[in-house]
């Protein structure tokens, strides 16, 4: 294999240049005085002077509530100009002018204080939630080539015409082509199969994949929004609105009862003559304390989960996630591990061994840069096997010759050895429960004389099963939508408990997205979990998109949820707490929407104090403010034990009826 002449380590270049981050604060500090100035100011000369009755002092505590009360007059007019409809500003507006003309100087401070509060406590949530947001995207550094001169550069510093050095492990970051060097690049990202292929000079190479194996360097061609990865995801919706569908739908209802709330006071004040009466109905602004009860849940929530590994992007993404009641995998990279799993070996009879047998398949692999080869090369190296490395005679997907000490070894599948001449039982082929197990074969044979099998698969992730498990607890339908064959789709959803007719399998991207929005009309929120670009079309098709932080980039950005540890356990975890969120958004809601139809009932009915109706109102806003901080108070996250990788055992696959399995579910879907 031709070197592509990588840095070992910084510094072995004397021309070499190392660009450094630069680090910028960004985070706001809220200035309480500059904030509480004015409505503080108010409250208090209107605790001091107010019961004073001193004509001076009653006119510059009105001064210093009309100024305090300006940012809510700003809105108000904004608001109008810009929709043509009044808002709750409006109503709070008039209520504070017309008590403070009548010399009622208490009330009106405290409700502009006690708003204040409520918003700063929110701001406060939300800022602390935005000081511990993790860094999703790694801060990649790349070796290049520019003008003659070797140096590190930062991800975002790449310029077409550069030649990046890449090795085993990164991540190739925009499309081009290889000028030197070998290796074996996974594109599981790109189409969604456990898919790894040798590149080398003159080959083309695509963003979002990664080297598993070799050195190589290659020109950019193309970056950002015009690579492959790129063009993939042009047709992806923005989903992270940070309000909730619910929270939006009170704030409207309560500007709405704008107009007819200040009709009924100008009515009420007609018939009864009590300005008190009349003002009354001015305290219908529910919208305003929605405005606070709604969101400090929905931010602490959102806090709370990002610190449990667990990052959910906007009040929408929160409220879509406490509805899923399905949740759509994919399987490569997502159930499965991405790698390739070397899982038995058997010798076809008592004269060779399994370590002799793997021997002579390692030695002729070592140089092939195929999935397989690889992870027989890792398996054999871990069994501290001595190995003699020897250049393939021939090669291609399915197979490999090589003369190894001094024999011709073979190592393919069935159709290779077929192929030269090599017999191999087919009714041992078919029925061997490997094959039915999901678990490709690879014949090794020398001087062509059968020695045996290897068995390869990949193997699910640890957490899989459990995480299956928990979410059908949860009242959640789980199906398996994938671009991988059927008979490995198959498998894995026996092994996880996952139904035959929610099983989907040799679907492409598109498909997986029409697929998708079929599951969306019969489901309340179809939640899609996937890692690779080719799931782009199916995350922005469904209700909530997951991903993994390690996933692709893209995938990653797309995603309304992350799991931050790449860990499965994350979602159904999530999925609880968004619920548990929701709950108090709704508790909060009717805590502030019945404080404040009593205030107003009490003004008009029992001729309830302005401040009295103050502390009702406002204060139920506060309180459930405050209501709102109690995730904040959970603790850490607990997963459920993983007790076994699989839910089912291995042997129940064997007499399943495969030809006969019965796929009414999702395939349906698109009859």
């Amino acid at each position: 294999m031709k070197s592509a002449n990588l840095p070992a380590k910084a510094g072995t270049f004397s021309e070499e240049t190392r660009e450094e981050p630069a680090t910028v604060e960004t985070l706001q500090r809220i200035d309480y005085a500059e904030r509480f100035k004015y409505s503080g100011l108010a409250l208090g000369l209107s605790l001091v002077v107010g019961p004073m009755e001193l004509a001076a002092g009653s006119a510059l505590v009105g001064i210093v509530i009309a100024r305090a009360s300006l940012p809510t007059f700003r809105r108000a007019m904004v608001n109008i100009q810009a929709t043509g409809r009044p808002t709750v500003d409006l109503l709070d507006t008039l209520w504070i002018l017309f008590h403070t003309v009548t010399g009622e100087l208490i009330a009106p401070a405290l409700a502009i204080f006690l708003t204040e509060t409520g918003n700063t406590l929110r701001d406060l949530t939300a800022m602390s939630g935005q000081r511990q947001m993790p860094e999703l995207v790694p801060n990649r550094q790349y070796w290049i080539e520019r003008n003659g001169r070797r140096r590190l550069v930062l991800l975002r510093h790449l310029a077409i015409g550069d030649h990046v050095l890449l090795g085993a492990g990164d991540l190739v970051p925009a499309d081009g082509t290889v000028v030197s060097g070998q290796g074996l690049l996974d594109q599981s990202a790109l189409s969604g199969a456990a898919e790894l292929l040798p590149r080398s000079s003159g080959d083309k190479l695509h963003a979002t994949t990664i080297v598993v194996k070799g050195q190589l360097v290659f020109e950019i061609k193309r970056m950002g929004g015009d690579t492959r990865a790129a063009r993939m995801a042009e047709k992806l919706i923005d989903k992270s609105q940070q309000d909730t569908r619910v929270s939006n739908l009170m704030e409207e209802l309560g500007n709405r009862a704008v107009l007819p709330a200040i009709a009924t006071g100008a009515l009420l004040f007609a018939a009864t003559g009590s300005i008190h009466k009349g003002l009354a109905p001015l305290q219908l602004d529910f919208a305003q304390g929605v405005g606070i009860g709604a969101p400090i849940p929905v931010l602490a929530s959102m806090q709370r989960s990002a610190s449990n590994k667990v990052l959910v992007r906007g009040g929408h993404a929160l409220e879509q996630l406490a509805k899923v009641d399905a949740v759509v995998f994919d399987k490569t990279g997502t159930l499965t591990e991405p790698g390739t799993d070397i899982v038995d070996v058997q010798t076809a009879n008592d004269s060779v061994c399994a370590q002799e047998l793997l021997y002579w398949a390692a030695s002729a692999s070592y140089y092939v840069l195929h999935p397989f080869s690889v992870a027989l090369v890792r398996h054999v190296e871990r069994l501290a096997i001595a190995l003699d490395p020897s250049d393939p005679l021939d090669y291609s997907d399915v197979g490999i010759a090589a003369m190894v000490g001094g024999s011709e070894v073979m190592v393919g599948s069935i159709h290779f050895f077929e192929e030269r001449g090599v017999a191999v039982d087919a009714e041992y082929h078919r029925m061997h429960k490997g094959v039915i197990l999901d678990r490709s074969i690879r014949y090794v044979a020398k001087d062509g004389k059968l020695l045996g099998a290897v068995f390869y698969t990949n193997p699910l992730r640890p957490e899989s099963a459990t995480t299956v498990k928990t979410l059908h607890g949860l009242g959640i339908s789980c199906y398996l939508l994938t671009g991988d064959n059927s008979k490995a789709a198959n498998a894995v959803a026996y092994k996880l408990n996952i139904k035959p007719g929610n099983t989907y399998a040799e679907a492409s991207a598109r498909r997986k997205a029409e697929v998708v929005n079929k599951l969306r009309q019969r489901h309340r929120a179809v939640a899609y979990v996937g890692d690779g670009t080719n799931d782009l079309p199916a995350m922005a098709a469904c209700d909530v998109a997951v991903s993994f932080r390690n996933a692709s980039d893209l995938a990653r950005e797309a995603a309304d949820v992350v799991l931050l540890d790449d860990s499965l356990l994350g979602l159904p975890y999530g999925i609880n707490m968004s619920r548990q969120a929701m709950h108090l958004v709704h508790q909060n809601i009717v805590a502030v929407t019945v404080a404040n139809v009593a205030a107003v009932a009490g003004g008009v009915f029992i001729d309830l104090s302005p401040l009295l109706s103050v502390m009702v109102n406002n204060g139920s806003t506060l309180l459930a403010g405050l209501n709102g901080l109690r995730p904040l108070r959970d603790g850490q996250r607990l997963d459920p034990e993983i007790e076994n990788a699989m839910n089912r055992d291995e042997k129940g696959l064997l007499g399943m009826p495969w030809r006969k399995r019965k796929h009414s579910g999702v395939v349906q879907l698109l009859a």
